[in-house]
């Protein structure tokens, strides 16, 4: 079964207020996008904590020195960028907390260009991968590039049992990558922006699960 996954992305903590309160009711699965600024320093709790399951997306530039305040919002998911030079230090600093009682899963992200290889360097130290669909990260509604379907291909045929998923225009293919072995499919602008947000999560699950 292929997630539909709803992304926000929010440039001050009232927008991820109102953000949520467009999704109430339509899934659990959440991820908040961290552009620009950490919308989330200074908060202790995100809001409508007890609807969601949040997963945080940190492109900032040193996510290492940002996760102490995340952290604080209680996020269930943490993803950082491979291609940032603090990605290592960030999911270093995030081992202690994969297990226990409230555990917080890393994953690591890549770029459409990059290859399986590049995942080496952080064994053992993620959870799961996000695959971009996207080659400039931190805005959505950009054009989708085709290199992900086969960076999902690759990494599905070396990893079987590795959750991967794709944020950035995934909307557009979601049959192509589902059946290049994405489970979970990141959508912004596409849920985010619709007139019916509900109606159109609800569209690309059948769309998306149509391919199994």
């Amino acid at each position: 079964m292929v997630t539909i996954v709803p992304a926000i992305l929010p440039k001050t903590f009232t927008e991820l207020e109102d953000g949520l309160s467009r999704l109430r009711g339509i899934t659990r699965d959440v991820q908040i996008d961290l552009v620009g600024r950490n919308v989330l320093a200074g908060q202790d709790e995100l809001p409508l904590w007890q609807e969601f399951d949040f997963e945080i997306d940190v492109m900032l530039p040193e996510p290492h020195e940002e996760l102490d305040a995340i952290l604080a919002c209680g996020p269930s998911r943490i993803t950082v960028h491979a291609h940032n030079a603090h990605a290592r230090d960030a999911l270093e600093k995030l081992q202690s907390l994969r297990d226990g009682n409230y555990p917080v899963a890393t994953g690591i992200a890549l770029l459409p260009s990059a290859s399986p290889e590049a995942l080496e360097e952080f064994n053992g130290l993620y959870d799961y991968v996000q695959v971009m669909g996207i080659d400039r990260v931190g805005s959505q509604g950009q054009p989708f590039n085709r290199q992900s379907i086969e960076l999902v291909r690759r990494i599905r045929a070396i990893y079987a049992a590795l959750p991967i998923q794709v944020d950035g225009a995934a909307a557009t293919h979601p049959t192509e990558l589902a059946a290049a072995g994405a489970d979970r499919l990141v959508v912004g602008s596409a849920i985010m922006r619709a007139a019916d947000p509900a109606a159109a999560y609800k569209e690309l699950y059948t769309v998306a699960n149509g391919a199994q």
